[in-house]
Parts: C-alpha cells; sequence; structure tokens
C-alpha cells in the first residue's frame, strides 16, 4: 500500500481472524434482526389484544351513554311543568304565537293528561325545531300527530299534535 492510503482496520488481521469477525458481524446482524421481528410481531400482537379489550369495553359503554340521555332528555329544565304550561312555554321561547291556533288541555286515559295543540303556517325547520325541544325539554311525545299541506302557501305545513308523557 502506498503512503497516505489507508485500508480497512481488518485488512491487516490474518485471515482466520477476519472470517471470524465477518461471522460474528452476520450473526449479530441475524439477532438484530430477528429481535426487530420478534419485537414488531409481540407489539402488533399487543396492540390487536388492546383493540379487542376496547371493543369488548365499548360494548359496555354505548348502552350506558344511550341510557344517560335517556335520562337527561327525560330531566329537561320544562318536564315539571304539565304539558299545557310545558307546551306554552316553548311556543314562548321560540315566538311561535303567531303560529299557533290553539292549544288546550286533552286527557288521553284516565290518568294521563295532554295538550294538543293546533299550528299553521310552519316551515319544517321551525316544526323540527319545536319536536326537539318539546322532547328534550318537557319529556313529551306525540302520540298523535296529523301533518298537512297550508292551503295558502304549499311550502309551508300546518300540525295538529296531541303531547303527553
Amino acid at each position: 500500500m502506498p503512503a497516505g492510503q489507508h485500508g480497512y482496520p481488518w485488512s491487516k488481521w490474518p485471515p482466520a481472524s477476519q472470517q471470524r469477525f465477518f461471522k460474528l458481524v452476520l450473526t449479530g446482524l441475524a439477532g438484530l434482526c430477528f429481535a426487530v421481528l420478534v419485537g414488531g410481531g409481540l407489539f402488533t400482537g399487543k396492540l390487536t389484544q388492546q383493540i379487542a379489550v376496547e371493543k369488548t369495553q365499548y360494548g359496555r359503554v354505548a348502552p350506558l351513554v344511550h341510557d344517560i340521555r335517556t335520562l337527561r332528555a327525560r330531566q329537561g329544565d320544562l318536564a315539571h311543568l304539565s304539558p299545557v304550561e310545558a307546551v306554552q312555554r316553548i311556543i314562548e321561547d321560540r315566538s311561535m304565537g303567531d303560529h299557533v291556533t290553539s292549544l288546550r288541555i286533552t286527557r288521553l286515559k284516565e290518568d294521563v293528561v295532554g295538550a294538543q295543540v293546533t299550528c299553521h303556517r310552519l316551515t319544517l325547520i321551525m316544526l323540527t325545531d319545536f319536536l326537539e325541544e318539546v322532547r328534550d325539554r318537557a319529556n313529551l311525545q306525540a302520540p298523535d300527530f296529523t301533518l298537512t299541506r297550508n292551503p295558502e302557501d304549499p311550502r309551508l305545513a300546518d300540525a295538529h299534535l296531541v303531547l303527553a308523557r
């Protein structure tokens, strides 16, 4: 070798030492690859197991969340009022007084009192917002619901509802 050129450190070693060195390097690389593969397999196995546990937990929690939402709806801020009072408050809050032609007490069964409401010239959004508030704030349902097209403006609706708990 000319001066100024450097060879590999092992080039000056005896051939048997070089052979042992390369066998060790090859064995070390194979061991490292094996460790990475085994570690990756264990990691993905652990993730798969964790996903299965999370799915099981979600399966137990989802019905509870549904029940909580249902209970919250039952405990609306107007649930303590009579159906007519609750509907009247919602009508006032939504500024729907001009659309309500009739609001009165009705008896569905011997022990069930409800509210009978007749509205006219409602948009679909007004009607759905009203029904959502009746459900969420007053815990009322509509066992009787009639929806007709407004004769003066076919884009609007007239509704007759019986609301009760």
